[in-house]
């Protein structure tokens, strides 16, 4: 089926995935004024790679909504945003300490730099079967091992799970390293008292925000943003490194959506639109719970992420059965239970369906909870860098052992590699490959 043909379908299901303005617009813009807006960078048009008058002035309007020394807007997702923000920290051999729970766009970034990698494990919650918070006392032992150029980590995560950045970016700050945080999930951080601090108002040096994941905004619409206090480094080091890859053919209706989205999140109408969505969230997870659905619960966490289990039934059966039975979609799912995002865009109707179809879906009184076993510390043997166009040849399963990946296994989303190039194949592994392994010779 063509892509014209897919898209003139009308979709029965309801889904809660990213991007949440459940395919209507939310603030300003309309989908029917996009041709009309769509010009390329003409005269008396601003240029994103040097901009001068109109996308100067919006960008620096955005920037002070978000109490920024500099934010830049992004046409190329979150993912441009962090390899141009670790481009313009991160030279050649230079150490980045990597939380696990990173997106694999930090992998590749590290294979564009050349910076050398080491992991850092996130806490685990075998309850849930997920990455949790990242422990400053065991981030503070691990720096004072070694020197870091760079700690790059995920909060809130999928889960909508929050670190303490502020601890986190005075220990980086004591050592000396930057600190980037993959803020994706959390721009709705800056417009409620209800959810946690920004990444930026709690000290990181960088974030990342992706517009579409829950501020209603559309695909590709992302922001990088730089603290007013950041250190040691010149400004225009970001701007050239956005324009390493950042398109010179800018979408003028995706830069105006990352202005009005930003605006319409700052005013009256879309903090409360937030708050309302919070209350009637907390509506449903209170009559849920009598019907044994249980939601993950942890300290200072992102409420509009919905992470739930449900007594006598698996994370991947219950995912089946709202799908199948309910036309309802999930973001993602493991063997404990189901994420539903939310965000600007989801109405009390789409809430209600949620509520109604997890109360019946059916479930086993005998049902036996899965165990989570969690990846062991991964075993780098090459760096990035060494491992772009390497020579490989394909192996049998079982004689993989030990043996160097050639490729990198990662579930889609969250996007968390499970192994990646130049990491050897641990037995743990073995579950996720194919029979045919491409290994580095």
């Amino acid at each position: 089926m063509s892509i014209i043909k897919l898209l003139s379908k009308k979709l029965e299901k309801t889904i809660f995935t990213t991007p949440s303005h459940n395919q209507k617009p939310v603030f300003s813009q309309n989908y029917e004024s996009f041709y009309k807006n769509d010009y390329s960078e003409i005269e008396g048009f601003d240029n994103l790679s040097d901009p001068k008058s109109s996308i100067l002035m919006a960008q620096g309007k955005i920037s002070d909504i978000l109490n920024t020394k500099q934010t830049y807007f992004i046409t190329q997702g979150a993912t441009t945003a962090l390899l141009a923000a670790m481009k313009a920290i991160i030279n050649p051999a230079d150490k980045v300490l990597v939380a696990r729970n990173c997106h694999k766009s930090v992998f590749n970034g590290l294979i564009l730099t050349a910076g050398y990698i080491e992991w850092f494990m996130p806490d685990i919650d075998n309850e849930w079967g997920i990455y949790t918070t990242i422990d400053p006392k065991k981030l503070e032992s691990t720096l004072k091992l070694n020197h870091y150029k760079v700690f790059i980590m995920t909060s809130p995560t999928y889960e909508g799970i929050n670190s303490n950045i502020k601890k986190i970016s005075e220990i980086c700050k004591k050592y000396d390293t930057y600190l980037i945080v993959d803020e994706a999930h959390g721009i709705l951080n800056n417009f409620s008292d209800e959810l946690p601090e920004s990444a930026i108002n709690q000290g990181a040096d960088i974030s990342v925000n992706s517009l579409h994941k829950t501020a209603g905004a559309l695909n590709q619409t992302a922001i990088l943003n730089i603290n007013r206090q950041i250190r040691n480094i010149d400004l225009s080091i970001f701007q050239k490194s956005i324009n390493l890859f950042h398109t010179t053919s800018p979408s003028y209706p995706l830069l105006a959506n990352i202005e009005a989205c930003i605006c319409y999140l700052n005013s009256k109408a879309g903090r409360d639109e937030i708050n309302n969505l919070i209350s009637e969230i907390n509506k449903i997870k209170k009559e849920l719970r009598r019907y044994g659905v249980e939601f993950m619960e942890f300290e200072n966490p992102d409420i509009t992420k919905l992470f739930i289990k449900k007594e006598g039934i698996s994370g991947y059966d219950l995912s089946d059965s709202m799908y199948d039975e309910y036309n309802i979609e999930d973001e993602l799912n493991n063997a404990i239970g189901c994420l539903y995002l939310c965000g600007i865009g989801t109405t009390k109707q789409k809430l209600e369906k949620l509520k109604n179809s997890l109360k019946k879906v059916r479930t086993n009184p005998s049902f036996e909870p899965i165990k989570t076993d969690f990846q062991p510390f991964p075993l780098v043997k090459l760096q990035p860098i060494e491992t772009f166009n390497r020579n490989f040849m394909y192996v049998n399963k079982e004689d993989s052992l030990l043996k160097i990946s050639n490729k990198m296994i990662l579930p889609y989303p969250p996007g968390i590699g499970l192994l990646y190039p130049g990491e050897a194949i641990q037995k743990w592994h073995l579950d996720y490959l194919n029979n045919d392994v491409e290994v580095i010779v």
